[in-house]
């Protein structure tokens, strides 16, 4: 029994992955005015959002892992690209100071994403981007983000913000004027960038620009500029200049040897000599004085390898941040910032500014529309993911741009690298939805039932690019676009008798019936205790989970009905075939299964 047991926890049906019916009944987000109303059959807490460790533990990122960059330094990386971008913009020290004035009612028009403004300066008043996502205005008093002290150009006002955290927040008397935040604070707050590094940048990139303010940004090698130009007396202690310096080191090599957007030759001195610079900071500063050998030469192989060209030709753009995937770990860093540090399952409502201002990083990053609504889907769904999943508004904005993916993916000047992405992405997001769709009764109760609702048009839209965009899977007798009318019903039949297997399996593997049992007397207590355990599994299967399952499948508690009846039937045939009488026990045994039985097909007549 034991080893059978085992057998029916890995007999699950291979069944080819089909994908949803476009009349399916999706629960999109509703598209009014940016108020989003909750799915009744949802219970989402109202306390800020706790990580679910190990939700995000299995959601593997997309993009791979980049060896000796972490988190802190795509962080610091990301704001120094997204500054240097926006250099010229209000509030980044152009003239006249970008600022968020409280909500006030005001209308304006633009392309989708684009940001609504009010009297001609970015206000806050409703988003384009968030209506259009399904997500909720905050409309509260404390997203109204003030800085005390004048307001000025260059952004020197020291911000003074409560909820976040030590050492990012500079407090000032009480006495001071406040004025609404420029996006360039907005950002260095989310981004977690002290005013000290913030400062830093600013002076680098008055020393790198003097006479040429003009210049684009994507002509900058941004790490090699702060290299040359701030010295270790600029920082708190050596220790920290140290650290900075190897950091700097560490994304040119990332992105000019280990992941250039144009492939190296083999071998390449310059990335040799690159390589062995990094390696010797590892150990000590590096000498970056005016006659320091090791800074000529550092200048030297960055200059020749950013401004390389596929063909050799002359080229008028330097890539150092460009190649896959650190671009991508970069920007999805950056598009992170627009989630409410004091609840992170919250999108600001600045976000319309936000992003447009991230679009400037584009030529730098090598971004584009279609790359960007990949990203930005990928980090609407591993933020529901890694907040704990407690907040639905997340999924449905997932939702909402996986539709803009699904247009791109179609399009026909599609570039390699762009589908290597697509497939990444959906490949990832499929995968953790269908861990717990194929184990759904142990990853889903009476509560939580309703996210299944959310979760199954997601994983049938992946699919279906996937299939018909990336892979060119159809299904046999079906043209490329056109996809069966009981095709979800396929899917969700796999996923049903995959998580009643894997449940009958773990009534087992609990004791019921395990391999101690060597007694026909205990073997028949153990059957007749699986029959009532399994007649639990049937009602719990219809009075929780077939509700939602139906929309999708038209029999879905028959076809739970008849995979339990196929699990205890399988051990009860193995019992009959050994029994040499008919024993007290054995019939006891049936009598039970009949009444079993009797529930099973009761459950199929009434769904049919």
């Amino acid at each position: 029994l034991s080893r059978l047991s085992r057998r029916i926890s890995e007999d699950t049906p291979h069944r080819r992955d089909l994908t949803h019916h476009p009349h399916s009944p999706i629960r999109h987000p509703p598209n009014t005015m940016g108020h989003h109303t909750r799915p009744e059959s949802l219970v989402v807490t109202s306390h800020p959002s706790r990580p679910d460790n190990d939700a995000a533990t299995d959601l593997a990122s997309p993009f791979g892992k980049l060896d000796g960059v972490d988190r802190d330094d795509l962080r610091e990386t990301a704001y120094e690209i997204f500054f240097t971008a926006c250099r010229s913009s209000p509030g980044f020290g152009g003239r006249n100071a970008l600022t968020y004035s409280p909500s006030e009612d005001g209308g304006g028009s633009g392309g989708p994403g684009s940001p609504v403004r009010a009297n001609g300066v970015g206000m806050a008043v409703t988003s384009r981007i968030k209506r259009a996502l399904g997500l909720k205005m905050l409309r509260r008093s404390q997203s109204r983000r003030t800085s005390s002290g004048p307001s000025s150009p260059n952004g020197h006002g020291h911000i003074s913000n409560p909820g976040s955290s030590p050492g990012m927040a500079f407090t000032v008397p009480q006495v001071r004027s406040r004025r609404p935040m420029t996006s360039a604070e907005i950002m260095r707050h989310q981004m977690r960038v002290t005013e000290q590094s913030d400062n830093r940048l600013r002076k680098t990139l008055m020393r790198t620009l003097v006479g040429q303010m003009g210049r684009r940004a994507e002509t900058i090698i941004l790490p090699l500029e702060l290299l040359r130009h701030l010295k270790p007396s600029e920082f708190n202690s050596s220790h920290e200049y140290h650290l900075w310096q190897k950091r700097h080191l560490k994304i040119l090599e990332t992105g000019l040897i280990l992941h250039p957007s144009i492939p190296l030759d083999k071998p390449n001195t310059f990335a040799m000599r690159l390589r062995d610079i990094s390696r010797a900071c590892e150990t000590k500063p590096m000498d970056t004085g005016k006659n320091s050998e090791s800074m000529r030469t550092l200048c030297n192989c960055v200059v020749s390898l950013s401004w390389r060209s596929p063909d050799g030709s002359p080229t008028d753009v330097c890539h150092w941040a460009d190649g896959f995937p650190l671009n991508l770990h970069i920007y999805t860093v950056l598009l992170h910032s627009i989630f409410d540090l004091k609840d992170e399952t919250l999108v600001l409502d600045e976000v319309d500014e936000l992003v447009e201002l991230m679009k400037k990083t584009w030529s730098t990053l090598g971004i584009n529309r279609s790359i960007h609504n990949l990203c930005f889907t990928w980090v609407l769904f591993e933020q529901y993911v890694v907040t704990g999943k407690v907040e639905v508004d997340l999924l449905c904005a997932t939702l909402a741009m996986l539709n803009e993916v699904a247009n791109d993916a179609k399009r026909a000047d599609r570039e390699p690298i762009y589908v290597k992405m697509l497939l990444s992405v959906l490949t990832a997001i499929k995968r953790w939805i269908e861990k717990r769709l194929l184990d759904y009764h142990g990853s889903f109760n009476r509560v939580t039932v309703g996210l299944m609702e959310n979760l199954l048009p997601l994983v049938f839209e992946a699919t279906k690019i996937l299939e018909e965009d990336v892979t060119g899977i159809a299904a046999p007798g079906e043209e490329k676009g056109e996809v069966t009318a009981d095709s979800t019903g396929n899917r969700v039949d796999h996923y049903i008798r995959s998580s009643l297997r894997n449940a009958f399996a773990k009534t087992l593997e609990n004791g019921s019936v395990n391999g101690m049992i060597v007694e026909v007397q205990e073997v028949s207590e153990a059957l007749i205790k699986l029959a009532e355990e399994t007649k639990e599994l049937a009602l719990k299967e219809k009075e929780i989970f077939s509700p939602v399952l139906k929309k999708w499948h038209p029999i879905a508690a028959g076809v739970a009905a008849v995979t339990l009846h196929s699990c205890y039937g399988t051990l009860l045939k193995q019992y009959l075939a050994g029994a040499s009488s008919l024993s007290s026990e054995t019939i006891s045994i049936l009598q039970r299964a009949g009444k079993l039985e009797k529930v099973l097909v009761q459950m199929v007549v009434e769904d049919s």
